[in-house]
């Protein structure tokens, strides 16, 4: 009774949580003129969707802005400016609002004389000084790793995965395949090799987390039990899909294209391998006989959370064509 209660309490808490991955904002600055009399840019600012609402974010830089145009998405508003800086050089960048939300900004600086740069603005500093700015991690790096650690479903479904095997040799067969199917289709998708229509890869995630929690609260013989290898493998694909969201919203720069998508892959990478050490941490800890009236409530937690997921998700497949 105290797990299901406490289940229920979690639950309530839990839904809320956004189902999506975290997508990072947009900023290409591309220089037209560069003489002693006029420098100036196209500015293509794009801000991801975040549960149906566009985030408010600004653009202001140290040059003057004039709006050229704005369109919208599916999943992005995307803001067209032109940037006259004058006789001055291009040099400070900010995004009113970045400090409001969990998202980054990837700004990509082309100038006139060939010279290109990929840097990264993130909520506890949004304003970019070009002058001084100073090279840190990769850039594609960071967003693949923040991309998994707050793709609360990615998460989710490893999480479940853990639960579903526990032999180190099985584990890892395990993890590997996950690694190598997601691995192959965002590889795919990112050259548009393979391309499919995200909100039923989306539910069909969602789906996958709640078919791992059903399975972990079981004890029957099921094809998921007797090969989760190929399970996590079939899922995996799925999920490499939903990691190619992304990519898609900030593409891949022309000049090193495979190793922004080695590097944002590694990123996931890191991040997973960091998920499934706290995990088995804190599993190893419930099996103690103090906490294992807990062990299961993740598992509900996780089993709930998802099915609202699967049917919100759904929901907004079905719901075009009811109007």
């Amino acid at each position: 009774m105290k797990v299901i209660v406490l289940t229920l309490v979690l639950l309530w808490i839990g839904l809320p949580v956004t189902a999506h991955e975290v997508r990072p904002a947009f900023l290409k600055l591309t220089e037209l003129e560069n003489d002693n009399d006029a420098h100036l840019f196209e500015a293509s600012f794009r801000q991801p969707q975040l549960d149906g609402r566009y985030l408010g974010l600004e653009l202001r830089t140290n040059c003057q802005s004039t709006p050229l145009s704005t369109s919208l998405t599916d999943g992005a508003l995307i803001e067209l400016f032109e940037l006259d800086c004058g006789t001055a050089q291009l040099d400070s960048i900010e995004i009113v609002g970045l400090e409001r939300t969990l998202i980054d900004t990837l700004v990509s600086v082309h100038w006139a004389n060939g010279n290109t740069a990929d840097l990264l603005i993130n909520g506890d500093n949004p304003q970019l000084n070009l002058t001084d700015a100073t090279p840190g991690l990769p850039v594609y790096l960071v967003i693949g790793l923040e991309h998994l650690l707050l793709g609360f479903d990615h998460v989710l479904f490893v999480i479940m995965l853990l639960y579903l095997v526990r032999k180190p040799w099985d584990l890892l067969k395990v993890v590997t395949g996950f690694t190598l199917a997601h691995s192959i289709t965002l590889g795919l998708s990112a050259f548009n090799i393979v391309t499919l229509a995200s909100a039923p890869v989306e539910a069909v995630i969602a789906g996958s987390i709640v078919l791992l929690a059903y399975e972990n609260l079981g004890h029957k013989p099921s094809l998921t039990r007797e090969y989760p290898i190929l399970i996590a493998f079939a899922f995996g694909l799925l999920h490499g899909l939903g990691f190619a969201g992304a990519l898609a919203e900030i593409g891949l720069p022309e000049s090193s294209q495979l190793l922004a998508l080695f590097l944002f892959n590694a990123g996931i990478e890191l991040g997973q391998l960091a998920i499934i050490a706290t995990v088995l941490t804190i599993l190893m800890l419930l099996r103690q006989q103090h906490f294992r009236v807990l062990y299961q409530v993740p598992i509900f937690l996780t089993g709930g959370i998802a099915s609202f997921w699967f049917m919100e998700r759904s929901w907004q497949i079905v719901l075009p064509l009811l109007t």
